[in-house]
């Protein structure tokens, strides 16, 4: 009985040791459960159960929701909602908008994610795809460089986006982020030295990538203030510069921008660039060159030595044009998982930039 007691206690300082050092907040049974069922069914959780490490559901399971945050104290960010959102953008979904439409059958609409669609009906290789850009890595190599990818894409793992790309499973690939110490992230304590290090230590569990994470994943997110993420971007011409957002994009769609100079047959918008600080580039979102607001809809990176802008400075290292800037990461109510509506409010001489981001750089067409 008294080994029995022993054991119990040091179970229990282990546990709370563990919980001690957890950056992850809120009750633990809002992601955990010891059985996978309550009064007897597993009614209560989402289906496919029991899953890895005694979660309540999957990655998919425990991000899908009713509304844009969930939890006791709103800590777990919703990336596919039950119904329809009434779109993507603050106070209506997160930074990466929302998996729903790409999962009612819309393929334009959302990346093809095992879980929530379908195979995309170009296949399951991502257009822009060079398996021989995907040098060895510390952390692997997505697809294992299969020159057609032979599986779905996945949320993490081998053929995902999140955790080390060397270990197929989502759970395995992302073990202990959740738990790990992840304030180098955080504006209040921000050490961009620390980042990327581990998938706990990168931007969003993006293994190796930088960046500073707005508390509340941009659900409140304004222009012209701090309350928005700082993605990481810089000026270059070569998609080496491993902790940036858009390598994150070029890690599988490497070659979707290649070779964008005049006369090729494949030009296309770029990306890794310095907004001009001339022209109509200096006026971005309603500014007049120095010291412009930052726009939301159609955010701009830097290389994170000021911190988190409420301002920009077009032709400088906080004005760098991203991926990210026209697209979202999940998901959106638009084709190409564009930020805007292209098609509907982008018409040369009118149109409102709050509508349409085309217009937050191009100020005068």
């Amino acid at each position: 009985m008294r080994k029995f007691v022993a054991l119990f206690v040091c179970l229990a300082l282990i546990l709370w040791a563990v919980c001690a050092i957890a950056k992850v907040t809120g009750p633990c049974a809002d992601c955990h459960t010891m059985h996978y069922s309550q009064n007897g069914k597993s009614d209560n959780y989402p289906a496919g159960g029991p899953f890895p490490s005694l979660t309540i559901g999957d990655c998919i399971g425990c991000h899908t929701g009713d509304v844009p945050v969930k939890g006791t104290n709103d800590e777990i960010p919703v990336v596919l909602r039950n119904s329809e959102p009434t779109g993507t953008g603050p106070n209506m979904s997160l930074a990466g908008g929302d998996f729903y439409w790409v999962g009612t059958g819309d393929d334009a609409k959302g990346h093809n994610v095992t879980g929530i669609s379908g195979e995309d009906q170009m296949g399951r290789t991502p257009p822009g795809w060079d398996p021989t850009d995907n040098a060895a890595k510390a952390y692997g190599v997505i697809a294992n460089g299969e020159t057609i990818w032979s599986k779905q894409l996945t949320c993490a793992g081998t053929y995902g986006c999140h955790g080390y790309h060397d270990e197929e499973n989502d759970y395995r690939a992302i073990k202990g982020a959740h738990h790990g110490n992840d304030d180098c992230l955080k504006a209040d304590t921000l050490d961009v030295s620390e980042q990327g290090t581990s998938t706990a230590t990168s931007y969003r569990f993006l293994y190796g990538i930088k960046g500073i994470e707005d508390k509340d994943w941009e659900y409140t997110a304004q222009d012209g203030s701090t309350d928005h993420n700082q993605y990481y971007g810089v000026d270059g011409n070569t998609n080496q510069t491993a902790p940036t957002i858009s390598f994150l994009c070029a890690e599988c769609h490497g070659d979707f921008h290649a070779d964008i100079q005049d006369g090729s047959v494949w030009i296309r918008h770029p990306t890794d660039i310095v907004l001009p600080a001339k022209g109509e580039y200096e006026k971005y979102n309603g500014g007049t060159g120095s010291a412009n607001p930052y726009s939301v809809l159609a955010p701009v990176g830097s290389d994170l030595s000021t911190g988190i802008r409420d301002t920009i400075n077009p032709g400088s290292a906080d004005a760098i044009v991203l991926c990210v800037s026209c697209h979202r990461a999940h998901g959106s109510e638009y084709d190409d998982i564009l930020r805007w509506n292209y098609t509907g409010e982008c018409e040369a001489g009118q149109g409102d930039m709050t509508k349409c981001g085309c217009k937050v750089c191009h100020t005068e067409k």
